[in-house]
């Protein structure tokens, strides 16, 4: 059942961040705030997942210049890696714990369940200030909380 709930918040992560990817796109970046409020989306996604992956260099910049170049280079990466995240997940790794150093340096150990979670909840959070600042800006995203998303059936 766990694995279950996994495999569909990736799948509800990466529908959601599309939908305001594809928002910016068509604003050109417009407003500022809400391209670095994604960016932060994205680059936290990356680190995330470069450290459950124990990747060499694990830490992304998390509130560089926002670029929809750098959103672009980060999605894809972020999609390549919970691609094969998803391919390699079942419940022992779910509960398998994995260190790694903060952006401090300080080290941590969690489980990758624990990780994820955090990291899908993170995400929404970002996402949503970033959905705000584009339909205040007359940019509109449409509705992507995990419900709707299931309500559609789940589309990727």
């Amino acid at each position: 059942m766990m694995l279950r709930q996994y495999d569909r918040l990736v799948r509800w992560d990466r529908w959601a961040n599309r939908l305001v990817f594809t928002a910016l796109r068509e604003a050109r970046g417009e407003p500022p705030k809400a391209l670095a409020a994604f960016q932060h989306v994205l680059s936290t996604e990356v680190t995330w997942l470069r450290r459950i992956e124990a990747a060499a260099s694990a830490a992304a910049p998390q509130w560089g210049i926002a670029s929809l170049a750098q959103c672009e280079s980060w999605s894809a990466e972020t999609e390549e890696r919970l691609d094969r995240l998803a391919g390699s997940l079942d419940d022992a790794r779910l509960a398998g714990a994995f260190s790694y150093r903060n952006s401090q340096g300080i080290e941590f150990t969690d489980t990758v369940a624990d990780a994820l979670l955090h990291m899908f909840l993170h995400s929404m959070q970002y996402r949503g200030e970033a959905a705000a600042f584009l339909n205040d800006a007359g940019h509109l995203v449409p509705d992507m909380d995990f419900i709707f998303w299931r309500r559609l059936d789940e589309p990727m």
